[in-house]
């Protein structure tokens, strides 16, 4: 059985510890015993942004590093690119499987899904979906909701702003509550949409060795104007992983 490799490029860790739960401690919870143990399938449902794909590559992490090994399968990714008879077999590893609404449409894969949860079946899987496709086979929905299943609720502003700054932290990156404030107040309140500002605002500090504070990274946002004459400073140097700013 091929072990299909986890994402690579993000650059936080995927894992347990920086997953900010907010309204989904309990779905976290089943997710770690998953991870642990060999359970029955466990659905997680949820808008996009909402961890999903982070809370199933964690569990991959966590499968693999005591040795299970894990299949992490990101079905947009894959239909195109991946044979359907990848995943025929089994074996005592977790099976991953994300993006499940993609395979609306794809007989094949569907069929195939349908074998490899009853090939996994005891031995651990985890499906993640923003919805429970309605063109899904009657087969795999009822094997689908054989399980537990959780609706990951999105997070709230404090929560998001917890997210934030552990996500930055992680990096070496300080970010205090008032800018991940005003990045709250002016971008789209989606996990991918804040992170993918925090890239930005990552290398622009870096650059400038410059710490972020509101000026600074309105600036960045392309807003410096419209806070030019708020009177606050901006000359902190950046200090991270031990190095400060020249």
């Amino acid at each position: 059985m091929r072990q299909l490799p986890l994402a690579v490029g993000l650059r936080e860790p995927l894992d347990f510890d920086h997953f900010v739960a907010g309204d989904n401690a309990a779905a976290l919870a089943a997710v770690r015993r998953a991870a642990d143990a060999l359970e029955p399938p466990l659905l997680l449902l949820g808008a996009a942004g909402t961890g999903k794909s982070h809370l199933l590559q964690a569990a991959a992490a966590v499968a693999r590093a005591d040795g299970r090994g894990a299949v992490y399968l990101p079905l947009g990714d894959c239909l195109d690119q991946c044979p359907p008879a990848l995943l025929e077999g089994a074996g005592d590893t977790l099976l991953c499987i994300d993006e499940l609404e993609h395979a609306t449409g794809h007989r094949n894969w569907q069929l195939t899904l349908i074998r490899s949860l009853d090939a996994w079946r005891g031995r651990g899987v985890l499906v993640a979906a923003r919805g429970l496709p309605a063109g899904l086979l009657p087969d795999l929905r009822t094997r689908l909701t054989a399980g537990a299943r959780f609706v990951l609720q999105p997070l709230g502003e404090s929560h998001l702003i917890e997210a934030l700054k552990s996500r930055a932290a992680a990096r070496g990156l300080e970010l205090s509550d008032e800018v991940a404030r005003f990045l709250l107040h002016r971008l789209p309140r989606r996990v991918a949409a804040l992170l993918a500002a925090l890239d930005a605002l990552d290398t622009a500090s870096l650059s400038a060795q410059r710490r972020l504070t509101v000026p600074f990274v309105a600036q960045v946002l392309g807003e410096g104007s419209r806070l030019a004459t708020t009177g606050r400073g901006d000359h902190e140097r950046p200090v991270r992983d031990g190095r400060a700013g020249a």
